[in-house]
């Protein structure tokens, strides 16, 4: 299971520059904003980026050159397999949170000398109940059906680069509204703290049904 960790991290370290570069520019934009709530939806979107990026990269990459069908053929036990996804993802939340929480706050103490706020504590919780939940979905038909979700991952890779203008768009219709601003008004850090309980829980779960869908699937 060690190695084929080691593969996808290796693999991860070949990320097209540009959608590297474009992750840290969302982070980046939230820098100036100081307090706005805006500030926390962009650097949380940064670190679902760059996660979002190197799955999409590294599980395209056994899609196209077939590494299931070449895995399966050794003498490795499926559910390693399935255990060495499941543990990349959260190498890739880890290292994505710490790299957009280590920009942030530098770039704001070398070039800001106001009041302003990197991203906390509360910012990478909030991107780890995302994935969490979001790849405790994808999984499972990941295991199921292999290659049959590369449209979708098609979908996923357009959706990383358009998603935050639409998402901009959006929050600025619903800035002025009363729905947005009763939401803003509740303890969204407690609420997070609960999902993240939540998220870990789902997440086990999954883990446990892609064993058994991967060990029940035919290659």
């Amino acid at each position: 299971m060690i190695n084929l960790v080691k593969k996808d991290l290796k693999l991860s370290t070949k990320i097209n520059v540009f959608a590297f570069i474009y992750a840290i520019s969302i982070a980046a934009m939230g820098i100036p904003l100081s307090s706005h709530p805006a500030v926390n939806i962009l650097y949380a979107l940064a670190i679902i980026m760059l996660v979002f990026v190197s799955v999409i990269y590294t599980n395209g990459y056994d899609d196209r050159y077939k590494s299931e069908i070449v895995l399966n053929s050794f003498p490795i036990d499926r559910r390693d397999i399935v255990r060495g996804k499941y543990l990349i993802l959260i190498i890739f939340i880890l290292t994505s949170c710490i790299l957009i929480f280590l920009f942030t706050n530098i770039i704001n103490v070398i070039y800001f000398h106001e009041n302003r706020s990197g991203a906390n504590i509360f910012d990478i919780i909030f991107a780890i109940n995302v994935l969490l939940i979001f790849y405790s979905i994808y999984y499972p038909f990941y295991f199921k059906l292999g290659e049959g979700l590369r449209t979708f991952n098609v979908v996923m890779w357009v959706l990383v680069f358009v998603g935050p203008s639409i998402l901009k768009k959006v929050g600025n219709a619903l800035v002025e509204k009363e729905f947005f601003i009763k939401i803003a008004s509740l303890d969204l850090n407690k609420i997070s703290l609960c999902f993240l309980i939540f998220g870990v829980v789902v997440y086990y779960i999954s883990l446990q049904l892609s064993k058994i869908i991967y060990m029940n699937r035919e290659f």
